[in-house]
């Protein structure tokens, strides 16, 4: 099945959206969202130390000489704790901004650090929340959200009417969305 949003939509649309909306759109791309989360991290990242390393560039060639420093600078050791700053910073949503000093898009990192971490912390809420259902709701889950089995599958899986799964999952996705809704809006400050 071909995705009908691209990472860096889900994140605007996200960004934007509603708490109701919100949890829509993890629902609705349920298998895929922490795969493109991923993916935004990963290129966040990439755009970060391309950038630095062009500042670095720039700096070398308007000195135009490298100076030898004591032995005190590792680059390696710089880099590594970039490096372990930035999954931190994916993880909190909170950056040193010493990170992105000199940046362009320094605050466009910062806030797609800080959206990345609030749709983490929503998807793991909402996986909590649906490993609390048993029996036939948990089946009904399993099949349309993480195995993408259609209504119509599930009802012929199931011995039961298509009607039936579908009102049965509309049911679980109201109490899903009102369960989310009091921890998502405070990270959803008028859809921003």
């Amino acid at each position: 099945m071909a995705l009908k949003i691209r990472e860096t939509d889900l994140l605007s649309s996200y960004k934007k959206a509603t708490p109701e909306k919100r949890v829509s759109l993890m629902l609705e791309y349920y298998l895929d969202f922490p795969g493109m989360l991923h993916k935004i991290e990963k290129k966040t990242e990439y755009k970060i130390k391309t950038e630095q390393e062009n500042i670095r560039s720039k700096r070398r060639a308007d000195i135009d000489v490298r100076v030898q420093t004591s032995n005190i600078s590792n680059p390696t050791q710089n880099e590594a704790i970039n490096n372990a700053t930035l999954e931190e910073a994916f993880k909190t949503g909170e950056i040193d901004m010493k990170l992105l000093r000199d940046m362009e898009k320094a605050s466009e990192y910062a806030e797609t650090i800080r959206m990345v971490s609030i749709m983490k912390m929503d998807y793991q809420l909402l996986k909590d929340i649906l490993h609390e259902y048993r029996d036939e709701d948990l089946v009904i889950i399993q099949k349309h959200l993480s195995e993408g089995m259609s209504y119509n599958d599930i009802a012929q899986a199931r011995n039961c009417s298509i009607d039936k799964i579908k009102r049965r999952f509309a049911r679980i996705r109201e109490e899903i969305t009102e369960e989310m809704l009091e921890c998502i809006q405070m990270n959803c400050k008028g859809g921003n």
